[in-house]
């Protein structure tokens, strides 16, 4: 655990144009927006839903570089929480209702 920890405390470093948190960015606004067109049976995701998963997704991986970067005492699952916690609302109905 602890290797993987240093390994992403160092990717989550790098800066440069190819980083891995730029990657991961796009990767889950990817992700969440095909789990939400399967899930409402749709192409085409409407506008505020767009913005609230791009929103939430810079949010958390924001959080999580700054978690790894900075922070040496909140234990993962407390950050974990607390990311669930942010979730805007209309998300929340379309991944966990």
């Amino acid at each position: 655990m602890r290797q993987e920890f240093i390994f992403y405390k160092r990717a989550y470093d790098d800066v440069s144009q190819n980083a891995l948190w730029q990657y991961m960015l796009e990767y889950f606004v990817r992700r969440y927006e095909l789990i939400a067109k399967e899930k409402l049976n749709t192409d085409i995701l409407d506008t505020q839903l767009k913005y609230s998963i791009r929103l939430y997704c810079y949010g958390t991986v924001g959080m999580t570089k700054e978690w790894l970067l900075n922070d040496n005492t909140t234990s993962a699952e407390t950050v974990v929480q607390m990311m669930f916690e942010s979730m805007p609302q209309n998300m929340k109905e379309i991944f966990f209702h």
